[in-house]
């Protein structure tokens, strides 16, 4: 990440480790993946990037929006098939009664 610049951020998925994400001029930080029962993990990437920068565009912190993609993923691969990211209600009712969801439900307006 230094090599790239200060202004570049790096995020590196570890499957269901979770992943790393090294803001803009920041430190490495390790953001723990959440343990399910995996039936397919085809399309977990696709769900974890997609969720990522849908977070991040609706202004949510890199955090948030990192611990959400996470969850984005591990709801993914539940289920079979490679078009299985969740839509931000099924994401939501994943997470319910867990701290995310709040954050989520409360930044996001809902």
């Amino acid at each position: 990440a230094a090599r790239l610049g200060p202004r570049t951020g790096v995020l590196l998925r570890a499957d269901a480790d979770g992943c790393w994400v090294v803001p803009p001029g920041g430190e490495a930080t390790h953001v723990p993946g959440r343990r399910v029962t995996a039936v397919d993990s085809n399309g977990a990437g696709d769900a974890h990037t997609g969720a990522f920068l849908a977070l991040l565009g609706r202004g949510l912190d890199l955090t948030t929006a990192v611990r959400g993609a996470n969850a984005a993923a591990a709801f993914a691969v539940t289920r079979h098939g490679p078009a299985t990211g969740p839509t931000l209600e099924e994401l939501l009712e994943f997470l319910a009664g867990e701290p995310l969801a709040a954050r989520l439900t409360s930044a996001l307006g809902r």
